[in-house]
């Protein structure tokens, strides 16, 4: 909007200049020159030159009233028998901006105007009757061919600041979107970390307390993983929360710390044995050369799917089969746990295993198994 106004400014300061200037070139030719038998340049003839050039500053605002003006005065002031060459730019200045801002049926009549201009500006000058009609004719024609350019250009340029400004609103979109789709992004990484590792905790810690009497050995194992998954939810907490600053977050070694991958799953399968879920974990094919956002993706499925096993199924068998085969990747986890606690796995863990699934072109499938137990099933394309 500040941008408007200022360009506005300046074309009534440019109008401004221009008429001060056209009026200041007319007094003085009009004072210096007179052929014989033209009147002498009187106060008359400056207060007709003033209304002939002052009004051109507002030709923008009022093109045809600024027209009719200049043309009545300077049609009075040749027929006042004073000098009336250079005078006659300023119908043509206000023709000219008709030309250029208003619709064809308006131009027609300030053409119409500009021929009766210059049929008294020929009479007065006492040119040939032959040139005075060829002029009367040219002179409109021109101005109307001119003005009809200046018009195409104008909106051209106003089309191309409305296209501007749009394209500037919807990358404004592009990246608020973006912003927004980060965040659900960084809220899945931490509900999937959070919930995993928490739910890890909870059971470790509900099984020490139970034993702490009995079985010391067995308490201070469960503490021992307590203190080591502690330390990896932290250690991805703050890889999480780097996506919130500009710097990165680095390693001893000084290199930025590596999302977790498909070489976790064994970490993975022995926290879930930790907490009483026997498991078996089956790999093929090559996985390290995946890329990290897919592996992520991946590891991330596994890992809500495993913590899913740990808090509803409860002490059970478990296996995790993740194999690449040509054009796929393909990630279950199975368990044999009852059928009694899956009402509590389709809350948010669930839609962001689908999303992830959907992100890289894959499905997700979840449900009972038949032969009892729980069955998730991811499949991701990769050629």
């Amino acid at each position: 909007m500040h941008r408007i106004i200022f360009v506005r400014g300046d074309t009534r300061a440019g109008d401004l200049a221009l008429a001060l200037t056209q009026l200041a070139m007319m007094c003085l030719v009009g004072a210096l020159f007179r052929r014989e038998g033209d009147q002498p340049f009187d106060w008359w003839a400056y207060v007709l030159t003033g209304v002939i050039c002052l009004p051109l500053a507002a030709r923008r605002a009022a093109p045809m009233a600024v027209l009719l003006v200049t043309s009545a005065a300077y049609v009075i002031y040749a027929a006042g028998g004073y000098l009336a060459g250079l005078h006659l730019w300023g119908p043509l200045v206000a023709f000219y901006s008709v030309a250029g801002l208003k619709p064809p049926r308006v131009t027609a009549i300030g053409a119409g105007v500009m021929a009766g201009v210059m049929v008294a500006s020929g009479f007065a000058m006492r040119g040939p009757l032959v040139a005075i009609i060829a002029e009367a004719v040219a002179v409109p024609a021109v101005g109307w061919a001119l003005g009809n350019v200046s018009r195409q250009l104008e909106q051209r340029n106003r089309q191309l600041a409305e296209a501007t400004t749009q394209l500037e609103y919807e990358q404004r979109q592009h990246i608020e979107q973006a912003v927004v789709q980060e965040r659900f992004r960084i809220a899945r990484e931490l509900h999937d970390v959070v919930a995993h590792h928490m739910s890890m905790i909870s059971m470790q810690a509900g099984l020490a307390g139970y034993v702490f009497d009995t079985d010391p050995q067995t308490a201070r194992t469960a503490v021992d993983t307590i203190g080591a998954t502690s330390r990896e939810t932290l250690d991805e907490m703050r890889r999480l929360l780097v996506l919130l600053r500009e710097s990165d977050l680095e390693d001893a070694d000084g290199a930025p710390a590596p999302a977790p991958g498909l070489n976790l799953l064994p970490g993975l399968a022995q926290r879930a044995e930790a907490a009483g879920v026997d498991v078996a974990l089956h790999t093929s094919g090559d996985l390290e050369s995946l890329p990290s956002g897919l592996q992520l993706a991946v590891y991330r499925v596994v890992q809500e799917a495993t913590t899913n096993v740990i808090k509803h199924a409860g002490r059970c068998r478990a296996e995790i089969t993740v194999r690449r085969e040509p054009g796929a990747i393909h990630a279950t986890v199975l368990d044999d746990g009852p059928e009694r606690a899956r009402t509590g796995t389709g809350g948010f863990g669930l839609t962001g295993m689908r999303e992830r699934a959907r992100l890289y072109g894959g499905t997700l499938t979840t449900g009972a198994r038949p032969d009892g137990g729980f069955a998730v099933q991811l499949s991701i394309p990769y050629p």
